[in-house]
């Protein structure tokens, strides 16, 4: 697959809010100094924190989801940052300054004494990248040590997709948003994320639980269960799991749309997803390392692409506003 192509934003904050580059010590370069600058408004400081992304367009999907949260959450600082140690680096390799990373925040949170912490992941499942919110970032840079904190703890608020209300929820509407085409006796099929590794299992069941409601949804709603999801990353749902479906799938017309289901639009979107490319470099790429788009034309499909994240949706950023109500509420552990 192509590489990234473009970089924007790496860090935003509501507009009130005013983020400064690192600035390096000129005696001593590997020394960092006044690393966050910004004008405390609020008691109240509230991290949003997602993957990562290094296009243009998903920076756009950012702005929304922060902008949607500053109207929940009036009285809250809002800031944000990324978990993908990836999109992290390729930035700074970029721009050649530092990126502000959860950690970072949450020492300047430590040192303008906000009296509330809230922490919002923009996750899609709670797999590795969630993990490394809670256990590398949250537990140790700002709920340490539990027992002799003398601070409210940070609450962080759950990903999209863990409860199976939650899951219900976004099968529907996503299902919804392709009324007319399963009308129309076409097929739909979702890209995640996923994780490779076994231990996130648990996380990547997410997928599959997501895909059973839109198939039984669809069916009742559009009598039309030619829905499915598949991931760049889970071993057992990856673009041959999809394409299997297709082959046996009940469509009345050969065409599937692509939609990704991911927060946002960003290099899996417009690559392994969508990517017309055949050839880099000059060089002929394997149909088996081609996007989805290439692979399911291949055995003769139409394929439509939708690039658009779901970040991009008000009624999804909804239920992480949701989730993040429900930790605040929530009694400290």
């Amino acid at each position: 697959m192509k590489i990234l192509k473009t970089l924007a934003i790496a860090t935003v904050a509501a507009t009130t809010l005013f983020v400064s580059s690192c600035k390096k010590d000129e005696k001593d370069p590997n020394k960092q100094t006044d690393l966050v600058q910004y004008e405390k408004k609020h008691d109240t400081a509230l991290l949003l924190v997602t993957f990562g992304s290094t296009f243009d367009d998903p920076h756009a999907t950012y702005k929304k989801q922060i902008a949607q949260f500053q109207e929940a959450f009036p009285d809250a600082d809002i800031f944000f940052s990324f978990t993908s140690r990836t999109c992290i680096n390729r930035w700074q390799a970029a721009k050649n300054e530092q990126f502000i990373t959860p950690d970072l925040w949450f020492k300047s949170f430590l040192d303008k004494e906000y009296k509330t912490v809230w922490v919002q992941s923009l996750h899609v499942i709670p797999g590795e990248e969630y993990m490394v919110l809670r256990d590398g970032y949250v537990k140790p840079h700002y709920n340490f040590p539990a027992e002799e904190l003398d601070r409210e703890p940070a609450k962080l608020g759950r990903p999209l997709l863990v409860a199976p209300e939650d899951i219900n929820e976004v099968a529907h509407f996503l299902v919804d948003q392709f009324a007319s085409q399963l009308k129309a006796g076409e097929a739909v099929a979702f890209m995640g994320h996923g994780n490779p590794v076994k231990d996130y299992d648990h996380a990547n069941a997410s997928y599959k639980m997501i895909e059973d409601e839109m198939k039984a949804y669809g069916k009742k709603a559009y009598n039309n269960d030619n829905i499915f999801v598949g991931t760049v990353d889970y071993p057992q749902m990856l673009v041959d799991y999809v394409i299997e479906q297709l082959k046996h799938s009940s469509v009345k017309v050969k065409k599937v749309h692509l939609h990704p289901l991911m927060s946002i639009a960003g290099d899996h979107a417009n690559n392994d997803m969508s990517s017309p490319d055949t050839k880099e470099n000059g060089k002929d790429i394997p149909l088996e390392e081609q996007s989805w788009r290439n692979q399911i034309a291949a055995i003769g499909w139409d394929v439509e692409c939708h690039i658009k994240g779901l970040g991009d949706y008000p009624e999804i950023n909804k239920i992480w506003i949701k989730h993040l109500r429900q930790a605040i509420s929530e009694k400290a552990e």
